[in-house]
Formats: C-alpha cells, sequence, structure tokens
C-alpha cells in the first residue's frame, strides 16, 4: 500500500475515533507523549493521545515479525480542533534501542486537517532526517527523539508534491507507545 494511501486510512481511522468520542473529548482522552516543533517557522506543540472508550491511540506499534511500525499521531494542544494541526511521525524499524536500523520514514503535517492542502516528507517528496534517543518495544513501549524535514505540499491524497511549496520543520517527540 502507497505510504500516502496509508496515512490517510490511518488518520482516518484516528479522526472517527476521536470524532466518535463527542463533545467530551477532553474528558476521554489521556494524553501519552508529546510532539514539539517548529514548522515553517511557527512553534508547534502537540501530544499523542489514547482514547480508552475506544480502545485506541494515536502512537501505536505494531510487530510484523522482526519488523515493527511506529506511529506517531500528534495532534496540536489548545486548538479550535483535535483534527486539524495534526503532525504525523511514521516509520518501520529493526530491532530495538537508538541504533535501530530504520526504513520507510515519512513525517507528514495536516495544518487544516483531512479535507484540505497538506504538507509530506520521505517518500512521495521532500526529506526527512530523524535521529531516536530511545526506543523500548517490549514490556512498555516508548520512544524519543528529534526530526528534520523539507514538507512539500500536497493539494489532496492523489496529487503529487508540489516542490516549489515546500516549508521546514524540525522537532523533538517524546511518547508512550500503545501495542496494536
Amino acid at each position: 500500500m502507497h505510504s500516502s494511501v496509508r496515512r490517510i486510512a490511518a488518520l482516518t481511522l484516528t479522526t472517527a475515533v476521536v470524532l466518535s468520542a463527542g463533545k467530551s473529548i477532553a474528558m476521554e482522552t489521556t494524553p501519552l507523549g508529546t510532539v514539539t516543533a517548529v514548522i515553517d517557522a511557527q512553534a508547534y506543540q502537540g501530544e499523542t493521545l489514547r482514547v480508552p472508550s475506544e480502545g485506541s491511540a494515536t502512537a501505536t506499534l505494531r510487530d510484523f515479525g522482526p519488523l515493527s511500525r511506529v506511529s506517531v499521531q500528534a495532534h496540536a494542544v489548545g486548538g479550535k480542533s483535535r483534527m486539524t494541526n495534526v503532525l504525523v511521525l511514521e516509520f518501520s524499524v529493526m530491532g530495538a534501542g537508538p541504533d535501530a536500523p530504520v526504513s520507510d520514514l515519512n513525517l507528514s503535517w495536516w495544518p487544516e486537517g483531512m479535507g484540505a492542502p497538506f504538507y509530506v516528507a520521505g517518500d512521495e517528496g521532500g526529506s526527512v532526517e530523524m535521529t531516536l534517543d530511545a526506543l523500548t518495544l517490549g514490556g512498555d513501549p516508548e520512544i524519543s527523539g528529534a526530526f528534520v524535514a523539507r514538507l512539500c505540499r500536497k493539494q489532496d491524497m492523489f496529487s503529487k508534491p508540489v516542490a516549489e511549496a515546500c516549508i521546514d520543520a524540525n522537532g523533538t517527540f517524546e511518547t508512550i507507545l500503545v501495542k496494536e
């Protein structure tokens, strides 16, 4: 499956879960971690969430034999909606620890939500680099690290990134991961 489609599917599922929580969303979510960044010269403060009533989370770990897939989806703190200003970091890792080999690294930013243009870095366009400070996959999984990216704008899921419409982003993340 193409990484853009995977990101859309993951964001759509999380959006559906968060929206189904209704207006009492603040009471039904538990913060798991934080993402602090500068995106296009603007400060960003996000948090990863657990939605206990739905049995889901926005920071997940999925094992596929010796390969693990990590998804860190941060929602802006204090924003007008949990569905806007969402930053998603996804990658695969072989092994554990900060020196584990990483592949299929992608970063996306959804400033106005899923129905509007968004930005990508990774296999579709732009560029992203990540360093891991910690990565624990067993027991209580958790991750921390930093990223630097050049994100390019996409009009929609099926369009190509526009190389002339790119922005810079860098930041750090630290979160508990929920095994799926």
